[in-house]
């Protein structure tokens, strides 16, 4: 895979780090969104998680900037995300990569994978929190 491949749009899940079982996976949910990421060959990444519904005005959205890198056929990634008002506050930051694609998976999708990061406190949220996220290239993107 290369660089450029990360341009797309996904599915954004996160997850809080819970150990234990959860009897409702929606205790796990951290946030959904629609990221929409764009990736130049030099490595330079660029896009936004859009954290609203369609159509909610004011949208709710994080800038996001980063780098990519390919070796060994991996892809990986770092990004910043800072919010836009109404959530100018909002500063996370986030480290992944692709998900490996199987010879012979049927119909498997470009997962990105990693982990993010509360880097400063908004509405009474600390800074420091950390979450898994998954997020999933959608169709067309």
């Amino acid at each position: 895979m290369n660089i450029t491949e990360l341009t797309g749009t996904y599915t954004y899940r996160s997850f809080l780090e819970l150990p234990d079982p959860v009897d409702d996976f929606n205790m796990l949910r951290f946030a959904q969104a629609t990221l929409k990421l764009a990736a130049d060959p030099g490595g330079a990444v660029h896009g936004e998680l859009i954290l609203s519904d369609p159509g909610e005005e004011p949208p709710v959205v994080m800038d996001m900037t980063g780098t990519a890198s390919a070796a060994s056929s991996r892809v990986s990634f770092t990004l910043s995300g800072r919010g836009r008002p109404p959530i100018a506050d909002f500063h996370y930051e986030y480290d992944g990569g692709v998900l490996r694609h199987w010879e012979t998976g049927v119909n498997q999708r470009t997962v990105l994978a990693g982990t993010v990061l509360r880097a400063e406190p908004h509405g009474g949220a600390p800074a420091g929190r950390t979450a898994s996220f998954l997020a999933v290239r959608r169709d067309g993107a």
